[in-house]
């Protein structure tokens, strides 16, 4: 109609008084909704316990069984796996790799 704005057509969330338009706000109140219900449940199952023990079993025996050194050498092997992933992982790789132009503009 007459008062449609510019925006609202190319950027489809305000009006031409500058206000969000009424599906935007519930979809952004649905979205925030399920941010929190998300972030609810990760909380419920990754509390600050379970992190301590995730963290303590994964680098506790990785140190105790000298896998690796000291985290440093962690960072540089997780590093190296996923810049070169062996073969059966780089097989997969195209299923879950970004493109490297992802984010660009």
């Amino acid at each position: 109609g007459d008062e449609i704005s510019f925006n609202r057509i190319f950027y489809c969330s305000k009006k031409s008084n500058g206000e969000l338009c009424e599906m935007v706000k519930k979809r952004e109140r649905w979205w925030v909704k399920h941010l929190m219900e998300r972030a609810e449940q990760t909380a419920e199952t990754y509390n600050v316990d379970m992190a301590n023990k995730i963290l303590d079993t994964t680098y506790k025996t990785a140190i105790e069984q000298d896998l690796i050194q000291d985290r440093e050498a962690l960072t540089t092997r997780i590093g190296s796996m996923i810049k070169s992933p062996n073969s059966t992982w780089a097989e997969k790789k195209p299923e879950w790799e970004l493109p490297r132009t992802y984010f660009d503009g």
